[in-house]
């Protein structure tokens, strides 16, 4: 059950991202943030919304049959990106949050992730500070956290 869930949640991310991506044409990897399809300007941007709540909420059940708290905790924090519009105030920290959690509780589970996820995290920030567009630096910590969960499912 630990293996399919973790796999239907790489797959639920890969296509729901790509549905959205492409009823927002307008949307460029390169100049914006993945949230800006989500935004209260955006007509579509409920779908945005509404497929982040949803791989919340299933990260969230795959986490605890994983039974990692922090990713838990990580995984309640992205149901709140998507509860949360990116011009409301509690979206972004909810957004750092959901990559901290996520990167912790790889570094304490150890090995091979520790340095994964200290080092995912320096990439962002390096592209970040280099301004190529929030989505890239997003979508490098999103594959990562999405490797470590299919690894858990594997190992489960």
């Amino acid at each position: 059950m630990k293996k399919a869930l973790s796999i239907a949640l790489t797959l639920y991310f890969i296509l729901g991202l790509a549905l959205v991506v492409h009823e927002n044409s307008w949307f460029s990897f390169s100049k914006n943030a993945l949230s800006d399809m989500g935004s209260l300007r955006n007509p579509k941007g409920w779908m945005f919304n509404v497929f982040i709540i949803g791989l919340g909420l299933l990260g969230l059940v795959t986490s605890l049959m994983l039974k990692r708290k922090i990713l838990t905790l990580s995984m309640a924090f992205l149901v709140l990106v998507g509860v949360f519009p990116e011009e409301k105030p509690l979206h972004t920290p909810s957004a750092i949050l959901t990559y901290i959690l996520a990167f912790t509780d790889m570094v304490i589970y150890g090995g091979i992730w520790r340095v994964v996820g200290i080092g995912t995290f320096m990439v962002m920030l390096f592209l970040i500070n280099l301004k190529v567009g929030l989505a890239i630096p997003e979508l490098i910590g999103a594959a990562s956290i999405l490797a470590y969960i299919l690894y858990l499912g594997e190992r489960a």
